[in-house]
C-alpha cells in the first residue's frame, strides 16, 4: 500500500535545466516531477531526502525548494537543499481569533 505524497520542485538559485538531470539521477523523481519541476503523479518517493541531499551535493551552488503534500490532512511541508544539506519547514495551520464584528 504505502504513503503517497505530491512533490513540486523549484530551483531558487541555479539553472532550471538541472531538474531533468535530477529525474535521471533519482528514479522516483521521474514519477514525482514533471520536466519543469511541477508535480507529477503522487508517489511513494521514500528516499527523496537522500536523493535530494546527494543531488544537491553535485550542484553546490544551486538552492532547491521541494514542496510536499502528503495524503493525510495537514501533512504539508517545504524542504530546502543546498550542497548536501537540508532544512525542513512544516506547515503551521492557524485560525483567526473570534471577532463578533465579523458575524454576518
Amino acid at each position: 500500500m504505502g504513503y503517497y505524497t505530491r512533490h513540486e520542485l523549484e530551483i531558487v538559485e541555479g539553472d532550471n535545466g538541472i531538474i531533468s538531470e535530477l529525474r535521471d539521477f533519482a528514479e522516483e523523481a521521474n514519477y514525482a516531477l514533471e520536466e519543469n519541476g511541477d508535480a507529477g503523479e503522487s508517489c511513494k518517493w521514500y528516499d527523496h531526502e537522500i536523493d535530494m541531499r546527494n543531488f544537491s551535493a553535485l550542484h553546490p551552488d544551486a538552492l532547491f525548494k521541494l514542496n510536499g503534500e502528503g495524503e493525510e490532512a495537514g501533512d504539508i511541508w517545504i524542504e530546502y537543499y543546498q550542497n548536501g544539506k537540508m532544512q525542513r519547514c512544516k506547515a503551521k495551520i492557524t485560525y483567526d481569533e473570534f471577532d463578533c464584528e465579523k458575524l454576518v
